[in-house]
């Protein structure tokens, strides 16, 4: 047998379409954000690389590759990317070498867990996959009541306490909980959801105990917050763990004054300066909550990981950004992008929770995708970096006052370059790492069985999760745009309606939106209840088919969506954009329909070891990240020499003009 043939996944119209759906994807994601928008690339890529590794087993997954795939690389939505990015613009070398190694870092933890979670489903016995839904559902109810509340539950905080209020984003920092532009509150109410799942698992056994082990822990903190009062021991202690994060020395630009220590942010949130007298009952209850856990939490139907994943967000942002930046302020703290966001130790903690877990039950397989799509997916970030600079060299008025020239060159420096390369580029070479690891795994997984096919509800909820949820929370950002006031007043969609034959009903555009897709889903969750009794003639019979008709109306329903977005101001810059986009839509849904195949032969040799091959992805990586961050340091040097090359910032990691120390966080200032 051909030996091309055994290994389908490898083939050029696989490695290429995976690639492309996360690029796509990707790109997508630039203009839609954050978490939400990073689970379309992942449901994308997830998709394609399932229907194209040539093993049925996966193909019958289909619907979980999506779901995970989401889900895996939603973890890294948070972090602020664009940082580690302008540092290497930046022509101060220590904050070029420290922008292109955290240019990796930040690519690694996005594209790991994105590995991680596309790989589960191939690896997974179907009892324990489809068991993790049930304390899946738990967070996400959870993460729906935060979704829609958490504005509401923070203005009230500011009004009973009378200190700052609360902005959606630009002032965000006046949020009385937030702390460091982190995921915190998620893993907080993740844990709560969590708790409530194991104590419902276990048929609320011991509830009992549950109140006592609060009522003794929050007597003991509050015994000991009195002692400290009385010993005089709480000012020495909040001068030890409380750190404003700037640099009190530093001259504020805009008043040519020192900063004012009380318009600085701490390594705390100001709702625990808010409840300072009740900290100590209240961490005292926690604690007690926390060892009746410990000692009587069974953590069944996969709760387990979701704890391991939790727990690590929870542990890796307090050991590091919180506690260790008390020791390290004279660089700006513990802190990746100072005085930015640090939800990058909560995705760093929640890959090493998953990590853990891995090694714990024997998933390996999760471990080595989750490395070698991290690593991969680093270097690409690095590369599609570089890339972009180097287009931006020519004609480049940093580096020539002839004017003819730099004319010349102004509609080639017009276009979206950072869209093209570290978006779309960089999204191709993510799903580079995406290919490549469920490729090797493709040959080395011994194959799952779905016989019988337990809980069925679990694709039902998978598909809705992607076409209903998933679509919800990104395409209601279009009214963002339709209904904002464009140059001359105009407005695609006014910001209230009311309703048809009803003058007193006037709703909002987006609640207005919201209520059509609310009907959608109910729709489309009727149809796949209906379609698990008795199938629906629309839907094919075949896996492969299922899975094509899931790859399509996923990609156009959100590559439509993304246009509508761009346009009411759309430009002849969105062409490098959303007309790349479409392009490759095209592609994607050419290879997907033309190139896949019913039937496929895959050679499949199961793999039990996985540490050597994790440790040569580990070795190689290490390596070739210091090879490209010399190489890539050295040209850009050679060409710029210490100066900034002129595009944005310039931002500073280092030095006495340092971000953090010019431009911290303050509470009366944009959040930027």
């Amino acid at each position: 047998m051909n030996k091309a043939l055994t290994r389908p996944a490898f083939r050029p119209s696989a490695v290429f379409l995976v690639a492309l759906s996360l690029s796509i994807g990707w790109g997508i994601r630039g203009n839609f954000g954050h978490e939400f928008g990073a689970m379309i690339p992942g449901a994308l890529a997830g998709i394609a690389a399932a229907l194209f590794s040539g093993r049925e087993d996966w193909r019958r997954r289909v619907v979980y590759f999506a779901a995970f795939g989401a889900m895996g690389w939603a973890f890294g939505g948070s972090m602020a990317y664009m940082l580690p990015l302008g540092y290497t613009h930046s022509g101060h070398l220590p904050t070029q070498v420290y922008g292109f190694l955290t240019t990796f870092v930040t690519g690694f933890l996005w594209a790991s867990i994105g590995g991680a979670g596309t790989a589960y489903p191939a690896v997974e016995e179907r009892e324990k996959l489809t068991q993790l839904f049930k304390p899946l559902c738990w967070v996400l109810v959870i993460w729906t009541i935060q979704y829609f509340t958490e504005d509401t539950f923070s203005a009230w905080c500011g009004r009973v306490f009378g200190t700052m209020g609360i902005d959606h984003s630009d002032f965000r920092q006046k949020n009385p909980l937030y702390w460091l532009d982190s995921e915190w509150l998620e893993a907080s109410t993740a844990l709560i959801a969590l708790c409530l799942f194991d104590l419902w698992d276990r048929r609320f056994g011991k509830l009992p105990l549950l109140g006592v082990f609060g009522a003794i822990g929050a007597l003991a903190g509050f015994v000991v917050q009195k002692l400290l009062a009385l010993t005089g021991l709480i000012g020495p202690l909040l001068r030890v763990l409380v750190r404003y994060q700037g640099d009190l020395t530093a001259i504020d630009p805009a008043t040519h004054q020192p900063f004012d220590p009380a318009n600085l942010l701490s390594n705390w949130p100001q709702i625990f300066f808010d409840l300072g007298p009740h900290l100590g009952w209240l961490f005292g209850l926690i604690a007690g909550i926390g060892v009746y856990f410990y000692l009587y939490g069974q953590w069944r139907s996969g709760s387990s990981l979701l704890m391991h994943i939790t727990l690590g967000s929870y542990l890796a942002f307090l050991i590091g950004p919180v506690l260790l930046s008390n020791f390290t302020m004279g660089v700006g703290g513990f802190r990746l992008v100072a005085p930015r966001g640090d939800s990058w130790a909560n995705t760093l903690g929640s890959l090493i929770g998953i990590l853990v877990y891995a090694y714990r039950y024997r998933l390996m397989p999760v471990a080595f995708a989750a490395i070698v799509s991290g690593v991969i997916g680093g270097l690409g970030l690095m590369l599609a970096q570089f890339v972009k600079m180097l287009a931006l060299m020519p004609g480049n008025p940093v580096l020539t006052q002839d004017q003819t020239t730099v004319q010349a060159w102004a509609h080639w420096h017009s276009a979206n370059w950072h869209s093209i390369c570290t978006e779309q580029g960089a999204g191709f070479l993510y799903g580079l790492g995406i290919a490549v690891a469920m490729g090797m795994l493709s040959t080395r997984l011994k194959p799952v069985v779905d016989e019988p096919p337990v809980r069925r509800w679990t694709e039902a909820f998978s598909v809705s999760l992607i076409l209903n949820v998933m679509l919800f929370v990104n395409l209601v950002k279009i009214l963002e745009d339709w209904t904002r006031q464009q140059a001359g007043g105009f407005r695609a969609v006014p910001p209230t309606m009311k309703a048809p034959w009803f003058a007193g009903i006037e709703i909002s555009s987006a609640g207005w939106f919201t209520i059509v897709f609310v009907l959608m889903t109910i729709c489309t969750i009727a149809l796949l209840a209906m379609h698990l009794r008795r199938p629906l003639a629309v839907v094919p019979s075949s896996w492969l088919g299922k899975g094509q008709m899931l790859y399509l109306v996923l990609l156009w329903a959100i590559v439509i969506g993304n246009f509508m977005r761009a346009v009411v101001a759309f430009n002849e810059q969105r062409l490098a954009t959303e007309g790349v986009i479409t392009v490759n839509a095209l592609i994607a849904t050419f290879l997907i329909l033309f190139y896949a195949r019913d039937k496929d032969d895959v050679t499949i040799r199961p793999q039990e070891q996985y540490g050597a091959y994790i440790r040569k992805a580990v070795l190689a990586g290490l390596t070739l990240v210091l090879l490209f961050t010399a190489g890539f340091t050295t040209v850009v040097r050679s060409v710029y020499g210490d100066k900034h090359d002129g595009w944005g910032g310039p931002n500073l990691r280092f030095g006495p003009d340092a971000d953090w120390r010019k431009k911290p966080i303050l509470k009366n200032k944009q959040h930027r």
